[in-house]
């Protein structure tokens, strides 16, 4: 081998180990990168309004999308809907939310004869201290709840309900709930005017593929709840499209939630519509009931109403305005 391909071969072999070593201290720390993502805490949602949330994710590849999902507690209806999130930088993600409407959480109290009767509950009931149970029936409730497959403590509640509304929703553990004692979760139920929201937040990478996920925490809805948004969160509070993960979420209201600002919704095969009841014709009575007045969508301030009859059709003179 002549003089210069003995050199280029050297150079070859010195570009090769300096590859090989920055390889071997380069690719662990990116092996070790793992995305993460935390819901950040949010003392209140008001009643009537657009509250504001916010996430912090670290470690999220590029074309990554933030959702953050939300739900009322409620005894029943456990699917959640969801939201994707605007980044602000630095692993910072904000949303409105929609309006939470006006729901008082219903108390529900663990009777431990009625639920000892069903064998798929009585494990559970056990394993429940009867002293603890007896000062704290409320709490103990959502905890029989939360740890059974049917969601049905004392075996009262609307199966078909349970059944049709609560079957992705129940699969997501509420970690809020069980970190606390029966004590504390009592206590907090109790000073409860409203029902609260239950809310966790995910990443999708670039294929819609879930790669990070956050415990599940719980924000109250209070009337004297006082959120400002500012004027780019006010314009996507006016432009909401909300996210659904059942069926039977399809032409319904989103559950709890008032209309104004929804504008679309996305159904759970990822199909995004136009949505069929906050952006419908309003209609609204007159005094008379059989008379119904038609108004666009975006009339500001009308709310709709069920109408159990349509009425009949009369024919109108050409000449009448």
């Amino acid at each position: 081998m002549s003089l210069f391909g003995r050199i280029a071969m050297k150079s070859m072999m010195k570009n090769a180990y300096l590859l090989a070593l920055v390889a071997t201290l380069v690719v662990p720390a990116f092996a070790g990168a793992q995305t993460t993502v935390s819901v950040d805490n949010v003392t209140c949602l008001p009643i009537g309004d657009n509250g504001l949330v916010t996430a912090t994710v670290s470690g999220e590849p590029g074309g990554s999308t933030v959702r953050y999902y939300f739900r009322r507690l409620h005894e029943e209806v456990e699917d959640f809907y969801y939201v994707d999130m605007v980044p602000q930088g630095s692993g910072n993600y904000w949303t409105p939310l929609p309006q939470a409407a006006d729901e008082t959480l219903d108390v529900m109290r663990l009777e431990r004869e009625l639920a000892e009767e069903r064998e798929s509950t009585e494990s559970v009931v056990e394993d429940l201290d009867d002293d603890e149970v007896e000062e704290n029936p409320q709490a103990a409730w959502w905890v029989v709840k939360e740890r059974t497959e049917h969601r049905d403590p004392n075996d009262e509640l609307n199966t078909e309900i349970i059944e049709e509304r609560a079957q992705n929703g129940k699969l997501q553990r509420r970690d809020w709930m069980l970190a606390m004692t029966l004590d504390e979760l009592q206590e907090w139920l109790e000073q409860l005017e409203n029902e609260p929201t239950e809310v966790y937040a995910t990443v999708l990478d670039a294929n819609g593929r879930e790669i990070a996920r956050s415990t599940m925490e719980v924000i109250e809805v209070t009337e004297d709840c006082d959120v400002r948004l500012n004027e780019r969160q006010r314009g996507r509070a006016n432009n909401l499209v909300v996210g659904e993960t059942a069926p039977w979420e399809i032409g319904r209201s989103v559950f709890h939630w008032e209309c104004p600002g929804i504008i679309a919704r996305l159904d759970y095969r990822g199909v995004l519509r136009s949505d069929e009841i906050c952006r419908a014709c309003v209609v609204a009575w007159l005094d008379d009931p059989g008379t119904i007045v038609a108004a666009t969508a975006g009339v500001i301030g009308v709310i709709g109403v069920v109408i159990d009859e349509e009425p009949e059709a009369e024919p109108v003179s050409p000449s009448e305005p």
